[in-house]
Order: C-alpha cells, then structure tokens, then sequence
C-alpha cells in the first residue's frame, strides 16, 4: 500500500513539473506546479493527477460533476461566465481575481494545483497567466502558459482584470492576444 502511494506521489511530481526552480515572490516558496484542464479532463483523470489543491471556475447556475474531493480549504470556487463585456452579470470581477491570489498566496510549498473552467481554454488559462504573470514577465507568463496549454485562448476580460490588478498596464492583456498559437515564438521587440 505505501509501496504505490509512493509510486502514485512520484507520477504526480513527474506530471507537476515546477516552472520555477524557486520562488522567493511566494510566501511558501511554492515553484508553481500546475495543470491547466477542462472540467472533463479534470474529472477523468483525478486519479492520476491527484491534485492537492483545486481552483474550479464556472458560470453561476451550473454544477460541478464528479470533482475532486478536497477539503474546502484546498478546493478555491470561482462564479463567473465565460464573457468578455464586463457589464454582463456573470462577468469576473476583481474579487475573484483577489479570492485566487488569496489561495495561491496560501498554497504550500508542495502543493499540486489543478485549474480547470468548463472547456479549460478561456478562464482557466487567464486566470493561470495572471498567475504567473505575478512571478515573472509577462512574456515569459504566456510562453509558460502556452507550454502548459498549447491551445489557451485567455478570457481577455479575465486577463484584464489580472493585469490591472498587477499594475502591467497592459503588457499582459497583449500578451494575451499572442493566443492560441501552435508555436509559441518570441515577441518581435
């Protein structure tokens, strides 16, 4: 039994790879290991990925089907549509944004973490950018996001609101519009 709780802890780290060797920016040194996925994915593969922590973002009225079972300290719930006018109803607001730098804020050192919306390409992979966004440029932000997520296309209204939160003054939100990219190739300065 230890024998393949230990084998299970090594393929999580394997899957889990940090994108920083350390990170003096987080108040645990967490290197940012993260997956970025869909609900589906999510669901499928709980198992295998074994996450211990979870940010689920979906719009008010649906449900989560099947999720992770984490404690509700470990398991981040984020309200909010997949919209770009930020007058809709269900459009992110900075609070959200806040609640997410909160959790990251508080992650611990090994924490695994699984971000995952509906279809894990909008926002998901915004509020992931704005998340590293806080530990690096925001050019290496989208090249690592697109090392994660290939097929990201960042909600910009999300992208938006982590880029004024971090006071990038739109070098985020450009970054942003590089996607979906098949190769991810260096801005042209």
């Amino acid at each position: 039994m230890a024998l393949a709780a230990g084998r299970q802890e090594k393929q999580a780290d394997a899957l889990y790879e940090p994108l920083l060797a350390s990170n003096a920016s987080h108040p645990n040194g967490w290197p940012v290991r993260v997956i970025v996925a869909s609900q589906t994915e999510a669901r499928h593969n709980k198992a295998l990925w074994a996450p211990s922590h979870l940010i689920s973002i979906r719009a008010p009225g649906t449900k989560l089907l099947s999720m992770i079972d984490l404690p509700a300290e470990r398991h981040l719930e984020l309200l909010f549509g997949d919209v770009t006018d930020p007058d809709e109803p269900d459009a992110a607001r900075p609070a959200h944004i806040e609640q997410a730098f909160a959790f990251i804020d508080n992650l611990p050192e090994d924490a695994h973490l699984l971000i995952h919306c509906l279809r894990g390409i909008g926002r998901s992979t915004a509020l992931t950018l704005g998340i590293l966004a806080r530990t690096m440029e925001p050019e290496e932000a989208a090249a690592a996001l697109h090392a994660l997520r290939p097929e990201a296309k960042p909600n910009r209204h999300v992208t938006g609101l982590c880029d004024t939160m971090l006071g990038l003054k739109g070098r985020l939100a450009k970054q942003a519009l590089r996607f979906p990219a098949k190769v991810w190739k260096p801005a042209k300065s």
